[in-house]
């Protein structure tokens, strides 16, 4: 189902300027014409959405949507934002004030990881290049998403050990930050020796259906994923916080790459891996649009974006939290505890997220 989103308040007296507009996707961005809505040129599909345009469909890798799925869009040469996004069945955010149009993941992704696959995505590496999620990695993987704004910053250290400890095994570490630059990132990540990627544009959240921070995935050598993705640290400094002890899931790593122990079944992945709700789709896809109005120094419209998608899903960590930092709260402060305090009386436990 196309969800589409214009603020209510946009000035009409600016619907109409002649300014260029921008279509991002998953995978790029590109220029979308003068004219009153933002148009992709099919030539383009598949820069921006990683999907081509064939004789029987839209296609990417092996997964093909059929032409009678689309429709017109099939043999269309030009598309509007809403069509594609339309064509796929993905989510779509428009500022038309500003001219930036975001089209959403295609809710596929999550029936990739539920197969057990793990998608390789290219992120920003520290050094300011792209890397691919699982470059250098040849064994069993641990991927460690964190956030700068979160207090598993802290546990970079603590991964770094556990890779020492089994320096000679076939067992490699990759950490994540959901982050919007490098810069925000880099501190933290003095002295890893592991590679540290940074997904600026949640291309990695939105793949994987991250919707917290810490979360940790098990990746064997046949990139295929061998525990459900869960909220795990890798030591007990801020246990009174969040009520998750590090050493279960420490020996449990230990197992799984010095004796090829395999999680409990019910530790694996299910049909329910990676999956997002309607509504927290169209929220990823409103704070990636926050994200890049907030680059354009356009501050007060991405915050309305922020609290949209703060709205549209409101226990998803990698956006209230990461929005406060966005738009200049302190995601450590006082608002942010009173808030986990909320959200601790309503569902009790660590700090796991129910789907909105």
């Amino acid at each position: 189902m196309l969800v589409r989103s214009v603020p209510a308040d946009a000035d009409p007296g600016t619907l109409g300027r002649m300014d260029t507009w921008t279509i991002i996707g998953e995978s790029a961005s590109v220029t979308g014409g003068n004219g009153p809505d933002p148009v992709l040129q099919l030539s383009e599909l598949a820069a921006v959405t990683g999907w081509t345009q064939k004789p029987e469909g839209w296609c990417r890798g092996d997964e093909c949507i059929p032409a009678s799925f689309i429709g017109d869009a099939a043999t269309a040469t030009a598309l509007t934002a809403d069509q594609v996004a339309s064509a796929l069945g993905a989510t779509v955010a428009i500022d038309q004030p500003h001219r930036v149009a975001v089209i959403g993941t295609r809710p596929d992704a999550s029936r990739t990881l539920a197969s057990g696959n793990a998608p390789d995505v290219q992120l920003l590496g520290l050094d300011g290049d792209r890397h691919g999620l699982f470059d250098g990695a040849e064994g069993k993987t641990l991927v460690v998403a964190f956030s700068s704004w979160c207090g598993c910053r802290y546990d970079l250290p603590g991964w770094k050990a556990l890779k020492d400890e089994l320096a000679d095994e076939d067992f490699d570490v990759v950490a994540v930050a959901i982050d919007e630059s490098t810069e925000d990132v880099a501190p933290w990540a003095a002295d890893i020796d592991f590679p540290v990627l940074v997904d600026t544009d949640r291309t990695f959240a939105d793949t994987y259906g991250l919707t917290n921070v810490p979360t940790i995935l098990w990746v064997d050598e046949e990139r295929h994923i061998v525990r459900q993705p869960s909220i795990e640290f890798s030591d007990d400094q801020f246990t009174s916080i969040h009520g998750v002890e590090s050493g279960p899931h420490l020996g449990a790593v230990r197992r799984w790459v010095l004796d090829g122990e395999l999680p409990a079944v019910d530790d694996r992945p299910t049909s329910d891996t990676g999956s997002l709700s309607e509504d927290q789709r169209q929220a990823r896809t409103e704070f990636r649009l926050a994200l890049e109005l907030h680059r354009r120094g356009f501050a007060d419209a991405a915050a309305a974006r922020v609290a949209l998608a703060d709205r549209l899903a409101p226990d998803d960590f990698t956006i209230w939290r990461a929005g406060m930092q966005l738009v200049g709260d302190d995601p450590f402060g006082a608002e942010f505890f009173d808030r986990y305090t909320d959200w601790q009386q309503r569902y009790g436990g660590p700090l796991q997220v129910t789907e909105s």
